[in-house]
């Protein structure tokens, strides 16, 4: 078979073979102008970003940091090889301020740099800021320190409606931790919670408020640079009703059928402010300043009470203490001996049996009206045992008794008895 020969005269005669050649000669000459014939080519680039966190240390090393920084961009030109710079764009170019020049806290201008992102590219490309713009940056820098203020509420402008009392206030957060410039931060004296409300008060509620920070003077401070945990705070406040109520006195060891109204007393003071939620004050008609202890009754002494206020009861009075006085001018004393026969038992289990080993009870004192008085007798007396107060067992033991004159209402003892007896099984 025979082969075929290349003819150069029949490829160019071809008009495809025209259009090839052509083609390789275009590309040829493109390639030999922009690598070797013009390698300085320019070309610009925009919207390359200043990097602010570059070479760093020559402030940082001074206890400085960067308080505000203008969010900038910038033009730069590059020379070069044009085959590389055409595979260029703004990520590869590092823009960034000249911290040398820092020499303390305080609003400063920098001058601005550039290099390749890529140092392998330093030899190939000279690269530098476009002509015409900013080659400088203002920053501010500062000590940047922490901290902490407590939140103080005020509440001057709430008003109560009458008959009801702002009884607390509780804020939280309880304090913010603040951080930023300490210039800025010097300024601030107090950070405020202020609460204020367009109607009065009856029912205890929970708002949301900002934060106020004054400086000494009392000046409002916006805070420009620093940052606060908190710019916003939760107010808490109950509002508790008002009431008079009078002062009344609790006795303890009465005897059965005591009638109180029989022994005089007044109290220093009679009445006494307080405040409450409603569903409980409202409900409240005397106030109790504690016990009593007839047991320790004496003729003609005052008794000193302190004031025992219920849970959420407040006093809205400067008052903790009031003195107990009786009346002892109708009032007698009389010593009796009781006998065996007087001592009594309630509420012994059946399955028991109880007998005094006593034969009397010596020198009991009786206190009451003299005309009851007057006319008591040993055998109007009774030494009263209640087996629900004690345990109940086999054995002799030594039991308190309560002493009531049963036809004597204003008639109670004083002082403290007992009695030995034997308890048995049935």
């Amino acid at each position: 078979m025979k082969k075929n020969k290349f003819s150069l005269s029949a490829f160019l005669d071809d008009p495809r073979g025209r259009a090839a050649l052509a083609l390789l000669i275009a590309v040829f000459t493109w390639t030999l102008v922009t690598t070797v014939i013009n390698p300085g080519t320019t070309q610009t680039y925009s919207g390359v970003p200043v990097d602010y966190s570059y070479g760093t240390s020559d402030y940082t090393s001074q206890g400085l940091d960067i308080v505000k920084k203008p969010d900038y961009k910038v033009r730069v030109t590059c020379t070069g090889n044009g085959s590389v710079l055409g595979g260029l764009d703004a990520a590869d170019f590092i823009v960034y301020p000249d911290y040398s020049v820092v020499t303390g806290s305080g609003e400063v201008t920098l001058p601005l740099k550039v290099r390749m992102a890529d140092g392998s590219l330093e030899n190939q490309v000279k690269v530098e800021l476009t002509d015409g713009q900013s080659s400088t940056v203002d920053v501010i820098l500062d000590k940047v320190v922490e901290r902490t203020f407590t939140v103080t509420t005020d509440v001057s402008d709430l008003k109560p409606a009458s008959g009801y009392v702002l009884n607390s206030v509780s804020c939280s957060p309880s304090e913010v931790t603040i951080q930023g410039p300490e210039t800025e931060l010097n300024q601030i004296s107090k950070v405020t919670a202020p609460v204020t409300m367009d109607s009065e008060l009856s029912d205890s509620a929970v708002v949301q408020v900002d934060l106020e920070y004054t400086d000494q003077e009392g000046n409002p401070i916006q805070l420009e640079y620093a940052e606060s945990s908190a710019d916003r705070a939760s107010v808490s406040f109950s509002v508790y009703q008002l009431a008079n109520l009078p002062l009344t006195v609790d006795f303890l060891n009465a005897p059965p059928g005591f009638d109180v109204s029989k022994l005089p007393y007044t109290l220093s003071q009679q009445t006494l402010t307080v405040a409450g939620p409603s569903r409980q004050i409202s409900t409240m008609t005397s106030l109790s300043v504690g016990y009593f202890d007839l047991s320790t009754f004496k003729l003609d002494k005052d008794w000193p009470m302190s004031i025992e206020l219920p849970e959420n009861i407040v006093s809205q009075e400067n008052v903790t203490a009031v003195t107990l006085s009786f009346d002892s001018s109708n009032l007698a004393r009389k010593v009796l001996n009781v006998s065996r026969d007087n001592i009594r038992v309630i509420n012994l289990p059946a399955n028991y049996q109880l007998e005094p080993e006593n034969t009397r009870i010596n020198n009991v004192t009786l206190i009451g009206p003299k005309d009851e008085i007057a006319g008591l007798s040993a055998s109007n007396v009774v030494a009263q045992i209640d087996a629900q107060d004690i345990q109940v067992s086999v054995g002799k033991q030594n039991l308190t008794v309560q002493i009531y004159v049963p036809a004597a209402s204003g008639v109670f003892a004083v002082g403290s008895y007992t009695v030995e007896c034997n308890i048995t099984s049935r």
